[in-house]
């Protein structure tokens, strides 16, 4: 690090060009008087002395007593533990009087409002980075660039993903099933049942703020809301570009049983064993199911997709998905073992 850089982290430590010049002097030299202090490191004399005591107020040198006295530096090291036991205890002292004047004003319940591209974009990344079973995602072909490879990589990894693209332009196979058209909707994402993004296609635009605002959603019933209508009211009016060649690899493990009924119907898997992970619709009691499908059901549109599961000892439950109300039991996360 060269000379002007440590004065410059220097001054970013609160001290001002002549206390910079008297302490880098200090520490070159050794001890000096006040007299010898000012003229190598040419603060004028009327200064020096305010120097000397605003650097010793600051924790980087020490004075000896009597006449002449004697103007002695710190070791670097207990001058820089100085400064950060200081500034950790200012920043709990500020972090304890922000956190008691806070009003959460822009989040409201498990939805977060954001303003910056910048933050848009670490939630987009992130989103695809912590998704371990299912995302499903619409952007335009300009933004696709700058996550194509993290789709590509998470289908690798076996996780399903489905991509929808505004825009005309060639699309590389990222996704299991990629659908297009020229007409932008919103940007959306769900990740799993966890987390979901919504953008307004207009908010985009360029330059490091929105032009209005985004929301990222953690909420069960708004992420039901956000899967719905891109399955349904967008996910239809597509064009299929692209679908990767279904191949079944046994245990699998879904967390949609829209999927899953897609894999029973198209695999001839009736009378398969499953496991079942969820809780009965009624009473929200947690549940545990092992047995054989036995049936499987899917309404036009596919807005109700179910299974029925009949256990070793005889009992038969109709298992629905995410947010089921009309079955027995509504599904988190199911495993097919064949």
């Amino acid at each position: 690090m060269e000379e002007r850089e440590v004065r410059a982290r220097l001054k970013e430590l609160g001290l001002n060009e002549y206390e910079v010049r008297a302490y880098l002097t200090l520490l070159k030299n050794g001890p000096l008087t006040a007299g010898e202090l000012a003229t190598l490191s040419k603060v004028p004399q009327p200064r020096i002395y305010d120097v000397v005591r605003t650097l010793m107020a600051k924790g980087f040198i020490t004075t000896t007593p009597g006449r002449p006295m004697r103007v002695i530096p710190l070791s670097p090291e207990k001058v820089v533990e100085a400064i950060r036991r200081r500034y950790n205890e200012r920043l709990e002292e500020l972090k304890g009087e922000l956190e008691r004047i806070y009003t959460p004003h822009r989040e409201v319940g498990s939805v977060t409002v954001i303003k910056s591209r910048i933050t848009f974009e670490e939630h987009l990344e992130e989103a695809i980075e912590n998704a371990r079973h299912h995302i499903s995602i619409a952007l335009p072909i300009g933004l696709l660039a700058r996550v194509g490879e993290e789709l590509r990589k998470k289908k690798a990894e076996k996780v399903v993903v489905h991509l929808f693209v505004y825009g005309s332009g060639e699309v590389p196979p990222v996704a299991n099933e990629i659908r297009t058209r020229e007409v932008p909707d919103p940007i959306l994402v769900i990740q799993d049942r966890e987390t979901g993004i919504y953008l307004p296609y207009e908010a985009l635009g360029s330059g490091s703020s929105l032009h209005g605002y985004g929301l990222i959603i953690r909420d069960n019933h708004l992420l039901f809301m956000l899967d719905r209508y891109f399955y349904h009211a967008l996910w239809p009016t597509g064009k299929v570009v692209y679908r990767e060649e279904r191949k079944l690899e046994l245990p699998k493990e879904y967390i949609h049983i829209r999927d899953l009924v897609d894999d029973i119907r198209d695999f001839g898997l009736k009378g398969a064993r499953v496991e079942v992970f969820g809780k009965f619709t009624r009473s929200k009691v947690p549940v545990h199911i092992k047995g054989r499908v036995v049936d499987f059901f899917e309404s036009e549109g596919r807005v109700i997709s179910n299974i029925t599961v009949e256990t070793d000892e005889g009992q038969r439950y109709v298992i629905g998905g995410w947010n089921a109300s009309l079955e027995d039991v509504e599904a988190e996360r199911i495993i097919l073992l064949g």
